[in-house]
C-alpha cells in the first residue's frame, strides 16, 4: 500500500511563500531600525549606587562590581557553580530517599 501526498498547485503556495518572505524582510529590518536610535552615548558609566547600603555582603558585592567587572564576573561564575553543585547533590539525595535509582543502566541486548 502506497501513501500518496496530494500535490498542491504552484499558484496556491506561491502567494504564501511571497507573504512569508515579505514578513521576514520586515521583521529583520524592524530590529535594525528600532536599534538605530540617536548618536551613541560616549560618557555612559555603569555603577551601582552604594551610598545607602549598610556595611555587609551586599555592599561588598556592589563595591566589587564598581571596582572590577572581571573579578565580579569570576565571583559570579564561582558562586553559580557552587550553587549548582549543592543543588545537584541535594536533589540526588532526595531522589535516593524516594527510592529511585539514578545510577548507570545496564543494557541487555
Amino acid at each position: 500500500m502506497r501513501c500518496t501526498v496530494p500535490r498542491v498547485p504552484f499558484r496556491r503556495w506561491k502567494p504564501r511563500l511571497a507573504a512569508a518572505a515579505a514578513s521576514l524582510v520586515v521583521w529583520l529590518a524592524a530590529g535594525d531600525l528600532l536599534a538605530a536610535g540617536g548618536k551613541p552615548a560616549t560618557k555612559l558609566v555603569n555603577v551601582a549606587d552604594t551610598r545607602a547600603l549598610p556595611p555587609g555582603f551586599t555592599k561588598w558585592v556592589a563595591d566589587l562590581y564598581n571596582t572590577s567587572h572581571w573579578l565580579f564576573a569570576l565571583v559570579v561564575v564561582v558562586v553559580m557553580s557552587g550553587m549548582g553543585l549543592a543543588l545537584g547533590l541535594l536533589c540526588d539525595r532526595l531522589v535516593a530517599l524516594l527510592g529511585i535509582n539514578l545510577g548507570r543502566l545496564s543494557h541487555h541486548e
